[in-house]
């Protein structure tokens, strides 16, 4: 018997780098909290889906991995109003987002969704200790 679900995340990521970082750790969360898991990749008019695409198999994998069951949602437009519009859509109750060092951009980013969703955020910091948790084998993905 499959375990109730209690609340719904939502796990924007930027491309399979950030995927590969961030996706065992993200997904345990979830599994220890019971959640519901959106994964998300947005792209610009006129990019290329294909490392979205590969983004969002890296985060598949680890949940099949660890016994959890994902929607993989890609998506276009700006991504700090996608990430808010899907959100509210969704009716997710928290959002879960890897922080990347030095980038002005994703800095930015963070700031619009905090600053126009009461929706919580969660920030997975770009300097966490990699080594405790196993990175997905981005080779094993794509083939």
């Amino acid at each position: 018997m499959e375990e109730e679900k209690l609340f719904k995340m939502m796990v924007p990521t930027a491309g399979p780098f950030s995927a590969t970082r961030n996706a065992r750790y993200i997904m345990n969360m979830a599994k220890r909290l019971r959640a519901e898991v959106l994964v998300v990749h947005i792209r610009d008019k006129g990019e290329s889906r294909e490392g979205g695409d590969v983004a969002l198999d890296i985060f598949n994998e680890t949940a099949k991995e660890i016994g959890l069951t994902i929607e993989r949602i890609p998506a276009l437009g700006e991504v700090a109003q996608t990430i808010i519009e899907l959100s509210r859509f969704h009716e997710v109750d928290l959002i879960v987002m890897g922080a990347t060092k030095g980038r002005s951009v994703s800095r930015w980013i963070i700031d619009t969704i905090m600053k126009k969703t009461d929706i919580p955020v969660v920030l997975i910091p770009w300097d966490y200790n990699v080594s405790q948790t196993e990175e997905v084998d981005i080779k094993k993905v794509i083939q």
